[in-house]
């Protein structure tokens, strides 16, 4: 038999989480969009994004969903790595596909 624990989660740990699952949906939100370009393009004969920066995006709110599922069901210092682990994913994803 497992205690759980019973004491408040710390109102920094919260708005982190709120913060990484804010980043995380933008990212799924993201990829679901180029997706629907991507075959709205193709359909038409018009470039669209690409194959390659579809899946990229597809790549990064998956791990993104992944990590904010894992954080959300954590506490301590697994909510900040998973919650970095987004941040991170989210300005990769859009250096990479956006900015450069």
């Amino acid at each position: 038999m497992t205690m759980v624990d019973s004491r408040p989660e710390p109102r920094v740990a919260k708005v982190w989480r709120g913060v990484s699952g804010t980043l995380a949906v933008g990212l799924v939100l993201l990829a679901l969009a180029l997706i629907g370009v991507q075959v709205y393009a193709g359909t038409r004969d018009l470039p669209g994004p690409g194959l390659d920066v579809v899946a990229g995006h597809a790549a990064a709110a998956v791990a993104a969903a992944v990590a904010q599922v894992l954080a959300d069901r954590r506490t301590g210092r697994a909510v900040t790595l998973c919650g970095l682990v987004v941040v991170v994913l989210t300005a990769l994803t859009m250096w990479f596909y956006w900015w450069a």
